[in-house]
């Protein structure tokens, strides 16, 4: 009986310690990576605004044929952190990428967590991966899981200013379904973004993704000017990912959550 419980013991010993081991080693590489990123990153003086949050469980489909567009000129550029590019384009590249075969490539969704500086300029400083579905369709399945972002974005003292999902090698768009659950966004905070990223044109030529918003009025869609702080280049983006992304455990180092 005591060696039975001393076996057990030493089990969960080194489980926890993987554990820890694991923990450690997310933390030091995506440190040490976003730290070399930002070193010619201006921080901007930040006046946390804090807009009317509603827990909705968002649900997105995506359709080829995409809605109207038009054009609008915006002096406000959004900026959008190293870290927040690095875990959307992991995210989108772990079910769309070369390993897999094209006609499983799948849609993901998650949340895009951001900040009001002193001249109201949205900084999306962080982004949140929630769900996967399938080539069209991707959804934020279980309600506890938005729930446990919603607060762990909120203890960062940031906000949900929007989301985002793939559209796995069909392009950067909004569909009739996208526009609706942008609509709903903007109800809730104008200010509210799309980020739309076909990891597809993830080449080194582009960052494979752009961002957008609703006009209710007139129900069209139109892009929105961005700029990415801090020394990430386009050219190095697509090796960047592929070293940023081991399975630890069998697991990708970005993680839904309903995989922790």
């Amino acid at each position: 009986m005591d060696n039975n419980n001393e076996s057990n013991k030493k089990l969960i010993d080194v489980k926890d310690l993987k554990k820890k081991i694991k923990k450690e080693l997310k933390k030091e590489l995506l440190e040490e990576i976003y730290t070399e990123l930002k070193s010619e990153e201006k921080e901007p003086t930040i006046d946390i605004s804090k807009p009317t949050q509603k827990k909705t469980i968002i649900i997105e489909k995506s359709v080829e044929k995409p809605v109207p567009t038009e054009i609008v000129k915006s002096a406000d550029i959004i900026q959008v952190s190293v870290s927040s590019v690095l875990k959307v384009a992991s995210h989108a590249l772990k079910y769309a990428n070369s390993n897999i075969p094209r006609d499983e490539w799948v849609e993901v969704i998650g949340l895009l967590a951001g900040k009001l500086d002193n001249d109201e300029t949205l900084h999306v400083e962080d982004a949140y991966p929630m769900g996967h579905g399938s080539a069209i369709y991707a959804e934020i399945k279980d309600y506890k899981n938005y729930v446990r972002a919603f607060n762990d974005i909120k203890n960062k003292k940031l906000f949900i200013c929007g989301w985002y999902h793939s559209h796995p090698s069909y392009g950067l768009f909004m569909s009739t379904e996208d526009f609706g659950t942008q609509t709903r966004y903007q109800t809730l905070w104008n200010k509210s973004i799309a980020l739309v990223i076909d990891p597809y044109l993830i080449d080194g030529t582009s960052f494979g993704f752009d961002i957008f918003k609703a006009n209710i009025k007139t129900k069209k869609w139109f892009a929105v000017p961005f700029q990415v702080k801090g020394a990430l280049n386009t050219k190095i983006l697509p090796d960047l990912l592929k070293f940023i992304d081991p399975i630890i455990e069998g697991k990708a180092i970005y993680l839904e959550y309903d995989e922790d």
